[in-house]
């Protein structure tokens, strides 16, 4: 087998493995034979494990600080939902919550030469939301679990509610919007910002410019969700999590009991 056949194969027993663990909810250690040897690797891994479960229709962005290269991950038609929303007590095996701020786009943002201006990208939205995205794992530990892994796990995504839009974005910075993370009522977090990346406008810009030259650029209808304002959170059976940021309407969802 020649080297490209081998990391072809390499690439498909991994997102194997990844939709064999997340869909029997039985999560495993990495193994050591298929972890990614790269970022293009990992990413790769994403690409085949995303491609088996349909089409593309919303993407997640985020970076670990201003200054970091955003990273991007992407999301199917069946992890994306409106608010309010209901799952499974056993729908996840992480569970964990974050309050995110999310976008859906009115335009198809095609290729082109010229970069596209923080003001286009802005035009070219629809709506404006708060969002709770889910996050979950193929593994049995994840916090240990290698970075480049994560990448190949769909950036951890397990889910995102989505709740009702509004046409105009928010007043002020984005970056310090007030925001609050409620569990049962109680409130969990309430602060103004918390996004690592800062202003989440650097992030919307940089997935719309990073994908402009692709096969498959930001399109009318999609979703992006712009990384967590809130510290990570892990959900239980009967709790219902609500997320609320000022000038936009809350995102909910609630977990049955069991």
């Amino acid at each position: 087998m020649d080297d490209r056949a081998s990391k072809d194969a390499k690439v498909a027993d991994a997102a194997r493995f990844l939709l064999e663990a997340r869909a029997s909810r039985r999560s495993a250690p990495p193994p050591e034979e298929l972890a990614p040897a790269d970022e293009a690797e990992a990413w790769a891994i994403h690409e085949a494990v995303v491609a088996s479960l349909g089409p593309v229709v919303a993407w997640k962005v985020g970076a670990a600080s201003p200054q970091a290269a955003p990273g991007f991950g992407l999301i199917t038609a069946d992890t994306l939902f409106k608010s309010p929303a209901r799952f499974a007590a056993d729908a996840f095996v992480l569970t964990a919550v974050e309050a995110e701020i999310a976008v859906t786009f009115r335009d198809d943002m095609p290729a082109r030469e010229a970069p596209y201006s923080v003001e286009e990208v802005f035009g070219a939205i629809a709506s404006w939301h708060a969002a709770i995205e889910v996050l979950d794992t193929a593994f049995a530990d994840w916090k240990a679990t290698p970075a480049l892994w994560k990448v190949a796990d769909r950036q951890s995504h397990g889910g995102l509610v989505v709740g009702p839009g509004v046409s105009a974005p928010p007043a002020g910075p984005l970056g310090r919007l007030a925001v609050k993370l409620e569990i049962d009522g109680e409130t969990a977090f309430a602060h103004e910002g918390g996004n690592s990346a800062g202003d989440p406008t650097r992030l919307l810009v940089h997935l719309v410019n990073a994908r402009r030259a692709t096969a498959r650029p930001i399109l009318a209808g999609d979703v992006v969700t712009t990384g967590s304002a809130t510290p990570f959170l892990q959900a239980t059976p009967g709790q219902m999590v609500r997320a609320s940021f000022d000038g936009l309407p809350p995102a909910e969802l609630s977990i049955s009991a069991g």
